[in-house]
């Protein structure tokens, strides 16, 4: 018996030993006890908005003349489990509703969305993760924005098995999008390995008419994206490597791999960066767990804390400044950052709000 522990022990400590010499030598990968302390500076207001359970992400909407925020709704603790469904926030007031959606008996189940005008007519596209038995689908549904009514386009299901485990997208005036996978199947293993620095995931590229095509592989947990449709450039948050990055396109729509440029060549490491959008200046944000341990109790537990961090990236600098922390008092697992007259708005994996930050120091 003795012998059999000693071995089980050996075992334990060359595991944590290669473990630990790996995240000592790789450029990627996330100790899952790494955590700091983050307080908010003490100038900035905060205030709250109500929405649906799992507000994970935003964008703008301009349809009806003048700017609101769309919310992607849908709870991810076990226990509270239902359909998605979008909000929108009334910038002036702070005042939220629920969105109709067309036909009004669709299942929905909301992950990263974006909003685009195609030949004048603008349309929310939203990723859905729909689970049958064993099997997962992702399709990308696309909607017509018809005031506070959501009609869905029956005809724009748009759906393909290189869409692994899609997290967010960025659609182009022409309907063409780019997806990133953050990791190639469900299975539960698969998120760990990708935070502990294998890069299994990948962007995908759908040309608008029918085609898809992987446009690169080998990132780490990435997720958020955005597309400068004028530079032809292609940003995304590589997780686990603690960096955005920065590709040309082709003229196949795959990115042009020599092309690669990294936030972290230029500044401080963005730990597990989620969503990506612009702001009405030109500067990309992102929202950022740093805390990987903190952010999985709080997937079980609301009462748990995950400290979260928020972003602004200079795209044509990659220079990245940290412009507003918490260790999760206000808000916990932090998805989204958007900037927008003055405030920033900040929405998250789980709970019910959308926090809203006024007096940043920038």
């Amino acid at each position: 018996m003795k012998k059999i522990l000693l071995s089980i022990l050996g075992l334990v400590l060359f595991v944590v030993l290669t473990f630990t010499l790996y995240l000592w030598i790789s450029d990627c990968g996330v100790s899952p006890f790494r955590c700091g302390d983050y307080p908010t500076a003490s100038e900035v207001t905060t205030r709250t908005i109500d929405v649906g359970g799992g507000p994970e992400d935003m964008a703008i909407d301009h349809s009806l003349g003048y700017p609101r925020i769309i919310v992607s709704c849908k709870e991810r603790r076990k226990e509270n489990e239902e359909k998605g469904s979008f909000y929108s926030i009334d910038l002036n007031t702070h005042q939220s509703k629920q969105l109709h959606i067309e036909p009004a008996n669709f299942e929905i189940f909301p992950h990263g969305i974006d909003i685009v005008t195609i030949d004048s007519t603008t349309y929310l596209y939203a990723i859905s993760h729909h689970q049958e038995g064993d099997t997962w689908r992702h399709p990308v549904f696309r909607f017509k924005i018809k005031g506070d009514t959501l009609a869905l386009d029956e005809s724009q299901v748009l759906e393909n098995a290189l869409m692994s485990v899609p997290n967010d997208l960025d659609v182009l005036s022409d309907g063409s999008f780019y997806a990133s996978n953050y990791v190639p199947n469900t299975n539960p293993n698969e998120v760990t390995k990708a935070v502990l620095g294998i890069k299994t995931g990948s962007i995908v590229h759908y040309d608008g008419k029918g085609n898809w095509q992987i446009a690169e592989k080998g990132f780490c947990f990435p997720n958020g994206i955005w597309i400068d449709e004028a530079k032809n450039l292609l940003f995304v948050a590589n997780g686990a490597c603690h960096e955005v990055l920065r590709y040309e396109i082709n003229g196949d729509g795959r990115l042009k791999a020599n092309s690669k440029q990294s936030t972290a060549q230029q500044s401080e490491k963005i730990t597990l960066g989620d969503n990506l959008l612009l702001d009405n200046e030109g500067r990309l944000w992102t929202a950022a767990h740093p805390c990987p341990l903190d952010f999985s109790a709080h997937a079980e537990n609301s009462e748990e804390k995950s400290p979260i961090q928020a972003f602004v990236i200079d795209p044509m600098t990659l220079k990245a400044g940290n412009v507003f922390q918490n260790n999760g008092e206000l808000i916990s697992a932090a998805s989204t950052a958007l900037f927008i007259n003055q405030r920033l708005y900040i929405s998250q994996v789980f709970d019910p709000f959308i926090l809203v930050v006024e007096g940043l120091n920038m």
